[in-house]
């Protein structure tokens, strides 16, 4: 099998086919490497978050470190307290959970299909819709999801299922539930409180806000969160392996603020002429980012709640510190429902995520967007 199209033939999907046999495949272990991929090509996150294929349910990684303490001392203060005798270790645990869902295909879209339209085309095309839905799931399920009850999720509702990557940052502090030993905790800031004694920006708002007062300055949050990262991430081109990811609406905006400074860089990321960056790191839209997040300053917090709010956030983060594990055991099968002249493509998975390194973490919290 060249390619996860031929999926399809497995599952004897084919143009002009009436389905009468219809199979339930297991993926070997090659397909499933190349379904997985092929979903996450669907992706917003394909070049940032890191997939771990698991053979299993369960998968511990682990983060090394040393611990606190220093390495080197005055050798007329050095002794045998001074030594490095112990690593620091943490384990990251996987353990997946079952998620599930179906493609209907209709007799009359197999049959009413061009002429000019070939074999591989239309298994290229069927793949693309079944993987781009379950993309576009996946990254508001890895993102948003939560255990604790914050939104309230129903039973049937995958966020519910897990605690995603905001979560588990928001999370992070010493004594919490994602307490990272060995790196420390992610670093929060709240756009809300811009301006304020302690804060990381000058002016509350959105991720770029402008003084209505002379001189005029501007406030772009981007470089508060950059800031805020540790500057040992950033050493040695550490910059051109992170990212800032946020909502569209967010790029958005921030385009709009350097279309009005009118200078040539804003023109020409304006313009789709270059990819949207600030200093040196580039922005990716993550669409499905919530933009109605609810108030982390209010009393009660409200952080991480759906609808509570006109919030939303921005992360900065290396590559592949974000991780899904998907268990390599993915089935598909088909049903024939004659009654109703469609077929129904059944699938299942096994997925978890989990966050490597949480002191490398800067989440700008409770940003506006421009009206």
């Amino acid at each position: 099998m060249n390619t996860t199209k031929g999926l399809l033939e497995k599952l004897r999907i084919k143009k002009g086919y009436n389905l009468i046999s219809l199979p339930t495949i297991t993926l070997s272990e090659e397909e499933a490497d190349r379904f997985i991929t092929y979903i996450f090509d669907e992706s917003a996150l394909k070049q940032f978050a890191r997939i771990e294929r698991m053979n299993g349910p369960t998968k511990n990684l682990r983060a090394f470190g040393f611990g606190s303490g220093r390495f080197l001392y005055p050798a007329s203060q050095f002794n045998e307290a001074k030594y490095k005798k112990q690593w620091a270790s943490a384990k990251i645990p996987l353990a997946t959970k079952k998620v599930r869902g179906a493609i209907v295909i209709h007799d009359d879209d197999l049959e009413d299909l061009p002429a000019a339209m070939s074999e591989d085309d239309y298994k290229d095309q069927m793949m693309k819709i079944i993987t781009a839905k379950i993309a576009n799931e996946l990254e508001e399920i890895c993102w948003i999801s939560e255990t604790a009850g914050l939104n309230g999720f129903a039973s049937d509702d995958t966020r519910g299922l897990f605690d995603g990557w905001r979560y588990r940052i928001t999370h992070s502090a010493t004594g919490q539930t994602y307490q990272n030993q060995v790196t420390g905790g992610a670093h929060i800031l709240n756009a809300c409180e811009g301006g304020q004694t302690g804060s990381a920006f000058k002016f509350a708002g959105s991720i770029a806000e402008q003084n209505p007062a002379a001189p005029y300055n501007w406030d772009f949050k981007y470089h508060g969160m950059l800031k805020n990262m540790p500057s040992k991430y950033k050493a040695n081109a550490g910059l051109k392996n992170m990212a800032f990811l946020n909502s569209d609406q967010v790029t958005q905006d921030y385009l709009a603020a350097l279309s009005a400074r009118s200078t040539g860089l804003g023109d020409a990321v304006f313009k789709g002429e270059i990819e949207p960056m600030y200093n040196r790191v580039p922005i990716i839209d993550v669409p499905l980012m919530s933009t109605t997040l609810g108030d982390p300053t209010a009393t009660p917090d409200q952080d991480g709640i759906i609808d509570a709010g006109v919030y939303t956030d921005a992360l900065l983060t290396p590559k592949n510190n974000l991780i899904i594990g998907i268990q390599r055991d993915i089935r598909m099968e088909s049903k024939r429902e004659a009654a109703d002249e469609c077929s129904y493509v059944f699938y299942s998975a096994r997925l978890d995520v989990a966050l490597e390194n949480p002191d490398a973490v800067v989440l700008a919290r409770c940003l506006t967007i421009e009206e």
